[in-house]
């Protein structure tokens, strides 16, 4: 990213907070700090979702919105961010706070998040969109998305992935063929288990926990489909171990960028996964990139830390 200048702290800012995200262990000491700033405050409910609150709070003259929740909130914050041109700022509040991360947003300390309000620098940052709903990191289909569906997945996410997986690996699970658009010089596993679309590239492995962007201002999109070789689906310590192989990110990759492309599901609906979030797709699935469009907002002083690298030959 790259600083676009330095705003003071707008006249009207608001904080939506989802209070289930994360267990909702930061919440409280967010709501305080932004109280102590005389914030205008929207807690998620029921009835009221992220996309939902951060309208009516533009609505009502917010000139700046913070977004305290985990992928899935912000991501919807930012949507509405995007539409009104509104600044945002991240506070990591989720599980994983994927995006958080990747824009340079203080993890260990959300509440430091806002003293952007304050001095903090606008970066501009890229988004995408599938048939027109944005995303800040991807589109995920395949066992993942699956496995996000299951009723398990929020009391053991790591059982419920490997159950989903494995049925994939050994095809006991559903199946749909999808077309898009390929570099001639990209192979693809022979047998795919899930597609990813990101917003700009993951380095060096798309694994949950090690995913990583060391930029967001590509101005593109990547597809990278996940798969294992010919041959795998065999009973056995032979499966599991290729299953452990897989989750831990060290399975087939194919991965090409683009800034517009189609994917034909050839099924009205499947599983999928956007920012996280369970939803269906289907049919013609248009993704764009969008350079640019979403302003952030950052404390000056969060800046990429440095390290010390000993090469030997």
């Amino acid at each position: 990213m790259h600083a676009t200048g330095t705003t003071g702290m707008g006249t009207r800012p608001s904080l939506i907070v989802n209070h289930r995200a994360g267990r909702g262990r930061q919440q409280p000491a967010v709501v305080a700090a932004a109280q102590a700033r005389g914030m205008a405050i929207r807690h998620l409910t029921p009835t009221v979702d992220a996309a939902a609150a951060a309208r009516g709070a533009v609505r009502d003259g917010a000139d700046v919105l913070a977004a305290a929740g985990g992928d899935g909130t912000v991501s919807a914050v930012a949507a509405v961010a995007v539409e009104t041109s509104v600044p945002l700022v991240v506070v990591p509040c989720g599980t994983r706070n994927h995006f958080a991360g990747d824009c340079g947003a203080d993890i260990a300390d959300p509440t430091r998040m806002l003293t952007a309000l304050d001095t903090g620098e606008e970066h501009r940052v890229d988004v995408g969109s599938v048939n027109g709903r944005l995303f800040v990191n991807n589109v995920s289909l395949g066992f993942y998305a699956a496995s996000i569906q299951d009723p398990q997945y929020r009391h053991g996410r790591l059982r419920v992935a490997r159950r989903h997986l494995r049925r994939a690996v050994l095809g006991t699970g559903e199946a749909v063929t999808l077309t898009t658009p390929k570099p001639s010089r990209v192979v693809l596993p022979s047998q795919a288990l899930a597609v990813l679309v990101s917003n700009n590239a993951y380095f060096p492995t798309i694994a949950p926990e090690g995913a990583l962007r060391p930029r967001l201002t590509g101005g593109a999109l990547w597809v990278y489909v996940l798969g294992v070789p010919a041959g795998t689906g065999m009973v056995g310590t032979r499966i599991a171990r290729r299953v452990l192989r897989l989750l831990s990110g060290r399975a087939q990759v194919a991965a090409w960028a683009f800034n517009r492309q189609t994917i034909t599901v050839e099924a009205p609906r499947i599983p999928a996964a956007i920012d996280g979030e369970a939803t269906q797709l289907g049919g013609t699935l248009t993704f764009a990139s969008h350079p640019g469009a979403l302003r952030v907002l950052r404390p000056p002083s969060v800046d990429t830390p440095t390290t010390r690298v000993r090469l030997q030959w």
